[in-house]
């Protein structure tokens, strides 16, 4: 039974990986999911109550970044705050729709908002580019600390 839920979450965490790339897949949340699945079906062992509090903060630090990284990026070339709100609402919004609809209602939002705002095309096309150039640098950021989740969970497994 270990071995089938430590397979089992390795490939859950490994699908969380490849969901950066996706954005139909969750990302740092199944990371953190597998890993307290783990916990909770295998046991916590002497190190694993304090690498899975290591996990979870790595993966709080990946939530926020995946907002706040994207939103300076966005804040650089020029968004509002307001216009930066409501892309978030958009996207919250296009979430109901697909996960594709979360990322597309937030770069329809901030590229409306910032139209209204400025009345030109150009300004709300910078913003949202902006907006592009966070994305990816979050990206980097969520690739880095979910590899280290990943990390603390296979040295709780190496060392118990």
């Amino acid at each position: 039974m270990n071995v089938a839920v430590t397979v089992l979450a390795g490939l859950l965490m490994l699908i969380g990986l490849i969901g950066i790339l996706v954005p139909v897949l969750p990302d740092v949340l199944l990371i953190w999911a597998a890993a307290l699945g783990y916990g909770l079906i295998v046991g916590w062992g002497e190190s694993g109550p304090w690498l899975f509090g290591f996990i979870t903060l790595l993966g709080l630090i990946g939530l926020a970044a995946d907002i706040w990284v994207s939103g300076a990026g966005a804040k650089v070339a020029g968004a509002s705050i307001q216009s930066l709100l409501i892309g978030l609402l958009f996207g919250a919004a296009g979430l109901f729709f697909s996960p594709i609809g979360g990322l597309v209602g937030l770069l329809l939002g901030v590229f409306a908002a910032e139209y209204i705002r400025f009345r030109n095309v150009g300004n709300a096309l910078k913003a949202v580019a902006g907006l592009g150039v966070g994305y990816g640098a979050s990206f980097g950021v969520k690739l880095i600390l979910c590899l280290l989740m990943i990390g603390a969970w296979v040295a709780w497994l190496l060392n118990g």
